[in-house]
Parts: C-alpha cells; structure tokens; sequence
C-alpha cells in the first residue's frame, strides 16, 4: 500500500533529525531544550490535561480533548474533557475520528470508545495502531480529530509537541 511506503520514507526521514527530541521523551520531559518553555509560557493549548496528555481545544474552548501516547505500548489514548479542561466529559460516542494528512492524502482512523461493563458512555478512546501512531511523531503530517459532543461535532488539531513547534 502506497501509505506504508511513506510512513517509513517519514520515519527513515525523522530519525535522523528528531533523535535526540524523540529519546528523552522516555524520560517523562519534553526535552531540555523545550521542557522550561511549557512551564511557563502560559499557552492554554500547550498545558498538561488531567491524566498528563496534551490538550486540544473543541470549539471557542467549549470542550477540550486530552490525548496522550505511550512510546511503549505504540498506544493513543484521548480523553472528553470540559470547557476547563479538568473534568472528564462521559459521550455516548462508539468513537473519535483521526485524520491525517501527508502531503495531499488523507487517511482516516476510528479510535474506539473504552466502557466499563454496562456503561452507555464514556470520556475514554484508546488504540494501539502502530501506523497511526507513527504518523502523529512525524513532521510532515498534519492530523485533526472529529468527535461529536451532545449532538454537536467538532474538530481539533492535534499538534506535534516535542519536535519544536511553529509557535
């Protein structure tokens, strides 16, 4: 499939560049260089959401989606979350929608609602695609994510965060 191929074109790309910025991701820090930077700039969009992940913003801030990955595991988790940011907003949604562009092609992945047994909604969707989530580490892709809350849709970007940002 003509996307694999470029995934690994991206990653045989972003090695030698990101390298540094990608092994101390480990550490829990976004890297020495950056790590002070979030702390104490005060964009909104680059705080850390309840469970540690990045926030994005839904609307006029009307809502917030946290999402986080675990370099480990390859997986994405995102979590519904208030107008603050802080409290967990539970969706009756079966899932999230992630786009991601590469140069001009865009593909498309449902990321599946988590629930406990007998829970008609939730505020957690996770998945463990390990293309997808090569794709949000990489440059070159721009990626937004579709959700419905309370019967309206909304779309946020999701922004690369420790290869250095365009802000």
């Amino acid at each position: 499939m003509k996307f694999g191929k470029l995934i690994l074109l991206l990653c045989a790309f972003a090695v030698p560049v990101s390298l540094a910025g990608c092994t101390s991701e480990k550490t829990d820090s976004a890297g020495h260089e950056e790590g002070h930077d979030h702390d104490h700039e005060g964009h909104d969009h680059e705080a850390a959401g309840p469970h540690g992940g990045h926030l994005i913003e839904l609307g006029e801030e009307e809502y917030h989606l946290e999402w986080s990955h675990d370099d480990e595991t390859k997986t994405l988790t995102f979590y519904v979350l208030d107008s603050a940011g802080k409290e967990e907003v539970k969706i009756p949604g079966e899932n999230l929608q992630v786009n991601v562009t590469v140069e001009g092609n865009t593909k498309s992945w449902d990321i599946p609602a988590v629930r406990s047994d007998g829970e008609e909604t939730t505020a957690k969707f996770e998945t463990a695609d390990p293309d997808l989530f090569a794709l949000l580490e990489a440059e070159e892709a721009a990626a937004t994510v579709d959700v419905e809350v309370d019967g309206k849709p909304y779309q946020g970007e999701i922004e690369h965060h420790h290869h250095g940002h365009s802000h």
